[in-house]
């Protein structure tokens, strides 16, 4: 069980060099197909972060072809995850840790972002038996090593105003953020499906499944995920599906799940907006912002298919080729 202390720093003396720890943030204005994050990757023992805002409108193979981009990366390590301000203008406030955050943006081209993140839920440790149900299998010897030591999810209600780029946008949109923290290497890492649909505080759906897109369309394992329906929250045992792509980009996509109570839910997504991404060095996302479908009832969630650089380029010639 996730207590409020693990959303600040959970690095020691002991700790290695290559110790990370990460907060991801997102919103989305789903009408003008909007969807965004603030993500900040710390190297605490080396006192250097780097911070990543991105906001994506539109389907395109490249980065820089989306509404907005700013990636920096050697920053200042701030002191502490619970209240910082970094020199790119992003400030992070935990007012409540781990139910109420204000994140605070203020870029350039006439950007800013102003919002709140408030918990529908208690975080979902993916590393506690009581919790997920995949835990125990997993812990020591499955997806992630170390760099999963820690790690959870919260579903929230994301509110506030964007201004991109002159335009205003009110934000009023459900969705998850997470944290991890563990030593983290720089090549070679392994790849991963994160996915998640949200259709308002009623229902949300996070899976997350293992992805090899050089020989297959369909995602597994499970690694983790759960349901939460009505302000309850179940975790999941059972996962399938797959994802149409172009190259390493999913245009749509199809999961069931199921969850603890022995309840199937069956869903289909479209992408609406998509990029690549790249908050971590040796790693490549396809950020696919997606349009759900479950029993004739819309939501909206990310796809992130987590993506080595090395498996990319060790499987260059299948790619594209399934």
């Amino acid at each position: 069980m996730i207590q409020p202390q693990e959303a600040d720093f959970q690095y020691s003396d002991n700790s290695p060099y290559d110790w990370c720890e990460t907060n991801f943030f997102p919103f989305a204005v789903p009408e003008a197909r909007i969807s965004g994050s603030f993500y900040t990757l710390t190297r605490p023992k080396l006192g250097v972060c780097m911070s990543d805002v991105t906001v994506q409108d539109r389907i395109a193979p490249a980065w820089e072809d989306q509404l907005y981009v700013d990636n920096q990366q050697h920053l200042p390590c701030p002191a502490s995850l619970l209240d910082y301000s970094l020199p790119n203008g992003l400030s992070v406030k935990a007012v409540e840790p781990l139910k109420l955050y204000r994140i605070d943006y203020v870029g350039i081209d006439d950007t800013e972002i102003h919002v709140e993140f408030r918990a529908l839920m208690e975080p979902f440790d993916m590393n506690d038996p009581a919790m997920d149900p995949m835990a125990a299998a997993r812990i020591g010897q499955g997806w992630g090593g170390a760099a999963f030591a820690g790690h959870y999810e919260i579903t929230g209600r994301i509110t506030g105003e964007a201004v991109l780029r002159g335009k205003k946008y009110k934000v009023d949109y459900v969705d998850t953020l997470d944290r991890s923290w563990g030593p983290r290497k720089e090549r070679d890492n392994g790849n991963a499906s994160w996915i998640h649909g949200s259709f308002g505080e009623r229902l949300t759906m996070h899976a997350f499944v293992g992805l090899d897109p050089a020989h297959t369309q369909a995602f597994g394992p499970l690694i983790s995920g759960y349901v939460l329906e009505d302000g309850k929250l179940y975790g999941l045992t059972a996962a399938s599906g797959e994802a149409e792509r172009q190259g390493i980009f999913p245009m749509s996509s199809r999961i069931s799940v199921t969850d603890t109570r022995g309840k199937r839910f069956d869903f289909t997504a479209a992408t609406i907006s998509s990029s690549p991404w790249a908050p971590f060095p040796s790693m490549v996302y396809t950020q696919a912002f997606q349009r759900w479908n479950y029993n004739g009832e819309i939501g909206y969630g990310v796809q992130q298919d987590v993506l080595s650089r090395s498996y990319l380029t060790r499987n260059r010639a299948l790619i594209g080729a399934i």
